[in-house]
Formats: structure tokens, C-alpha cells, sequence
């Protein structure tokens, strides 16, 4: 195994470095890339994610021509910034494991967890009917529909309970100000009456 980085390479070079390809052929790619998805996935049952998403990065660098293979180092990537909280990062690399491999239902359930975790609940029960399409069977896909169902119910049911409070505080603070015109209104029109008279 590789010795351990101290921290977790910046991702955003990851584009720049598929530029500058490694000058090997592509089963020396493949072999390369599969060594640093086996030491992430070392370090990730180490539960040291900051390094399992170095190795991930690292395989994802090297830019082999196996989609498969790629799927999997971006999904394993998502599930170790999942772990770390990590969210838009994991919901990116979900995408980007389903963009390569449409059917990786690994992926999906990663992209659907993530998405509640953001409580985007209307995308999360989108992933969930992808993954549904593929294995329509899969319990945990169905939960997390059912889950983001639900929470997204709690969400519409809750803006319309907000949404009727500041109709009632508006109707009554439009009463008040009428009456308080009116209240204003009849003082000055009584002032006025009244020094009319004297």
C-alpha cells in the first residue's frame, strides 16, 4: 500500500491533471487506478476519510478509459465526503458515477441519501425512482422515497401553516391601521368642529 498523505489532495486539479495523462497504456491505467481505489477503500474501513478521498482523487487522476472503474473511485469519493459532511461534494461525485455508469445503484442510493441530507426532497425521490427503474425491489431505495415523501409533506405542510399565520397577522394588521385611520380621522375632524365652534 501506498505510504499515507498527510491530507487530501484539492479536487479541483483533478481536470487539470486528465489533461497531462499519465503515458501508459490503458490496462497500466486501469491497474494503476484500481490500486489507489483499493488503498481508499483501506482508509475508508480505517474510517480516515480525509485519506480515502485522496486515493479516490488520485485514481480519478489517472484517467484510465474504464467507466466502471471510474464510477466506482467517484462513488467511493461520495461516500467518504458523505461521512465527513461533505455534502455538495458527494451529491457532485454521485452525479458524476451516474453520468459514467447510468445503472450503478450504489450511486443512486449515495445521490438520494445526500439529497435529503440537503433536504432537496423533490430530487432526492427523483434518485430514488432512477434507482427504482433499475431494482424496483430495493428496499433502501424505498425507504428513501418514502422518507423524502414524508419530509417533504412536513416542508409544503408547514409553509402552509406559515403562509396562513402571516395572512391572519397581515388581516389584522390591516384592521388596525384602518382603525387607527379612522380613529385618527374622527379626532381631526372633531378637533376641527370643535375650533370651528369656539
Amino acid at each position: 500500500m501506498a505510504s499515507s498523505p498527510v491530507k487530501a489532495a484539492n479536487e479541483s486539479d483533478v481536470t487539470a491533471a486528465a489533461d497531462e495523462a499519465l503515458d501508459f497504456d490503458d490496462e497500466t491505467l486501469k491497474a494503476i487506478a484500481e490500486v489507489y481505489k483499493n488503498d481508499g477503500n483501506e482508509e475508508f474501513r480505517r474510517k480516515d476519510y480525509n485519506n480515502a478521498i485522496y486515493f479516490y482523487t488520485e485514481g480519478i487522476k489517472v484517467n484510465c478509459k474504464d467507466e466502471e472503474l471510474k464510477a466506482k473511485l467517484y462513488s467511493n469519493r461520495a461516500t467518504a465526503h458523505f461521512y465527513l459532511g461533505n455534502y455538495s461534494e458527494s451529491l457532485s461525485d454521485s452525479k458524476v458515477a451516474i453520468e459514467l455508469q447510468p445503472s450503478f445503484v450504489k450511486a443512486i442510493l449515495r445521490g438520494a441519501s445526500t439529497c435529503i441530507q440537503l433536504n432537496q426532497f423533490v430530487e432526492a425521490i427523483t434518485w430514488c425512482d432512477k434507482g427504482l427503474a433499475i431494482d424496483r425491489n430495493n428496499q433502501t431505495l424505498l425507504e428513501l422515497r418514502c422518507r423524502s415523501v414524508r419530509e417533504l409533506n412536513k416542508v409544503q405542510d408547514t409553509g402552509r401553516e406559515e403562509a396562513k399565520e402571516q395572512l391572519e397577522t397581515q388581516t389584522l394588521l390591516n384592521q388596525v391601521v384602518v382603525f387607527s385611520e379612522e380613529n385618527t380621522c374622527g379626532r381631526f375632524l372633531a378637533a376641527n368642529v370643535i375650533k370651528r365652534s369656539s
